[in-house]
């Protein structure tokens, strides 16, 4: 089967490729990438914290330090590394409903794309183009959650687990039909930043099971979802990362961020290579 694999170009899009790309050996794949950014990253200052986490730092210094000294030797691969390690070409592209976007997609002929963490919006013109449709893999439970920042406020709002959400994509922001919900389990040790890379895994499986299903041939079922329960959100404000504190929640811990970037390096530098394999979590980091 031919797969695009559509993701940020940061952090958590890395990790994901890395959780996914291993369980997709034996088909053709293409990876694109957004660069995707909003004005409130800069505007609010915890936001601001996240893209230094999540992007400016991974970017500009982790990342081109683990290609410097091999850029494969590490548990986990960077985004030059993932084109090596799973012979999967990667590129960025500035939003997917370009001419010159279309036209790569397009060239491609998949069979099926999906989507993880991608930002950008398909049209009919690309949603048409995969006889086996677009899918997206949303951290959030459909159609509460519906948005950005899902896990963020689930977290407020006293979740005891979060949802991510496999659906088929249509034209609309996170309304198309439920294929499958997985779960997090809500943990009160750990950061807002271990919930949002942890979310990922339980979409990722059902999306690996629904690949089952279409390699035997058989038929997906998707639930049309009752949108009067639809709650989209968009990012939080600095009132909202007050009460977030006020509830005891940090956005990141140190000793998991550190660990987590360890894994993108060998283990002659201090990393975590020698675990190669595992899953891609702060929980295995």
């Amino acid at each position: 089967m031919r797969i695009i694999v559509c993701t940020k170009r940061d952090l958590i899009g890395s990790i994901v490729l890395n959780e996914l790309l291993p369980r997709l050996d034996g088909h053709a794949l293409l990876v694109l990438l957004s660069e995707k950014t909003r004005p409130a990253e800069v505007t609010v200052p915890e936001l601001a914290e996240i893209k230094f986490l999540e992007r400016d730092l991974p970017l500009d210094v982790v990342f081109p330090l683990a290609d410097a000294i091999g850029g494969e030797g590490g548990r986990l691969a960077t985004f030059n590394g993932v084109a090596r390690r799973y012979g999967a070409p990667v590129k960025v592209v500035e939003a997917v409903d370009t001419p010159a976007a279309e036209a790569l997609v397009r060239d491609f002929r998949p069979d099926l794309i999906v989507s993880i963490r991608f930002s950008h919006i398909f049209r009919r013109n690309l949603i048409d183009c995969p006889p086996l449709g677009i899918f997206n893999i949303h951290p959030g439970a459909l159609p509460r959650y519906a948005g950005l920042f899902a896990a963020f406020r689930g977290m407020l709002e006293g979740e005891s687990q979060i949802g991510c959400t496999l659906h088929r994509v249509d034209e609309g922001i996170d309304t198309g039909p439920v294929v499958g919900i997985g779960w997090l389990p809500v943990r009160r040790d750990r950061s807002l930043l271990w919930h949002v890379v942890n979310t990922y895994r339980p979409g990722i499986e059902q999306f690996i099971a629904m690949l089952a299903v279409l390699e035997r041939g058989g038929a997906i079922v998707a639930t049309a979802q009752d949108l009067g329960a639809r709650n989209y959100r968009s990012m939080p404000d600095a009132a909202a990362f007050a009460a977030f504190r006020a509830a005891g929640w940090q956005i990141c811990n140190p000793m998991e961020y550190q660990a987590l970037l360890a894994g993108f390096m060998p283990p002659e530098a201090g990393g975590a290579g020698a675990e190669r394999g595992k899953p891609c979590s702060f929980e295995h980091a």
